[in-house]
């Protein structure tokens, strides 16, 4: 609870700042959920020779744009100055040695991570996995609950490999705290440094690869499945709605992938804040 409150307390601190940031990157998130909407109707419409629908798309692609250019232009210097504060309070302590100030500083810039990569990653997925299943059920109810049930086997095959990936966060967080020291003890020591870097890292990967191997899967059977029920079950179906249904329900689905991200992030970021404590 104490590293959790510590990201909190961030938050707090920054919170004016960041809730420009979020509030550009969520009204983003928010033009590119209805795309595929507009893209169905845009099809049906113009087969029709209609070109409203292609009018609103259009708008909404400027839109998106303009919202997350915004948002690049002020998150910069505002994550800089907070990795600048966390980095330079721990720098105050006189109980740690030079090496593992090195290695917890750089470590720092993790936090800096997750407020300007992982927290834009998690917002763009709420949004997508809420709005494209409200999309999805107002379509046609049977898939709804077809994707709906796939969050099962997706988190479930996360919490797998759930412990494998936080003892390789903690073993490669130990080992780099060594990095400084090993240098200056000489090249044999160093090129020892460097090859278990190696190992531990292909270790992590490793790891990652039969998760994403796994998730993929079920998502490609689901996405298939999908496809089959929507066309079996809808009468009267558009050209333009089974692009819909297909992009919202493919959202869905990459959405639900972030689930072994959030994993990752949330044991990368705890095992930082502990250290830095």
């Amino acid at each position: 609870m104490n590293k959790l409150s510590r990201l909190v307390d961030i938050f707090k601190q920054y919170k004016y700042q960041l809730s420009w940031i979020y509030m550009f990157m969520i009204l983003t998130e928010l033009a590119i959920l209805s795309t595929p909407f507009l893209l169905g109707k845009s099809i049906d419409g113009l087969i029709n020779g209609n070109w409203y629908w292609m009018v609103l798309l259009s708008i909404t692609y400027f839109l998106s744009n303009f919202f997350n250019y915004k948002r690049m232009v002020y998150d910069t210097k505002v994550y800089n100055t907070i990795y600048n504060d966390i980095a330079l309070k721990f720098l105050k302590k006189d109980d740690v040695d030079v090496s593992t100030k090195v290695a917890r500083t750089d470590m720092a810039q993790q936090i800096v991570f997750v407020l300007e990569g992982y927290v834009h990653y998690y917002i763009a997925t709420i949004v997508t996995i809420i709005g494209s299943l409200i999309f999805i059920f107002s379509e046609n109810w049977q898939v709804g609950i077809l994707v709906t049930i796939s969050i099962i086997f997706i988190v479930s095959s996360v919490f797998i490999l759930y412990k494998k990936i936080r003892q390789g966060i903690i073993l490669a967080n130990n080992h780099y705290e060594t990095k400084s020291k090993s240098i200056e003890c000489g090249y044999a020591s160093s090129e020892s440094f460097f090859n278990r870097r190696g190992k531990i890292e292909v270790c992590q990967s490793t790891i990652q690869g039969k998760n994403w191997f796994l998730i993929n899967t079920i998502k490609y059977i689901f996405l298939i499945l999908s496809i089959i029920l929507l066309i079996t079950t809808t009468k009267d179906i558009t050209i333009g709605s089974v692009i819909t249904v297909y992009s919202y329900v493919n959202n869905f689905l990459i959405a639900l992938l972030s689930a072994p991200v959030a994993i990752e992030m949330f044991l990368r970021i705890s095992d930082v804040l502990k250290r830095l404590d």
